[in-house]
């Protein structure tokens, strides 16, 4: 991951944390999202992607998005 990915990775990260307290139907839209582009960012890096795995299951579960 480059520089930018890797800030919008951490700009993610953080939006994920605020809607933990926003749980609208427009917060869950919204994490939807931030999840789907997480899931982008780490596709082309084996190693991000075997350390944020069981982050991002985590956050499906805190948030109620599992499929």
């Amino acid at each position: 991951m480059d520089y930018a990915e890797t800030r919008e990775l951490v700009r993610l990260r953080y939006e994920l944390r605020r809607l933990m307290v926003d749980r609208s139907a427009e917060g869950a839209l919204a994490a939807r999202a931030a999840l789907a582009r997480i899931q982008a960012l780490i596709a082309g890096d084996a190693e991000e992607a075997a350390a944020i795995g069981q982050e991002i299951a985590r956050w499906q579960v805190s948030l109620s998005l599992t499929p």
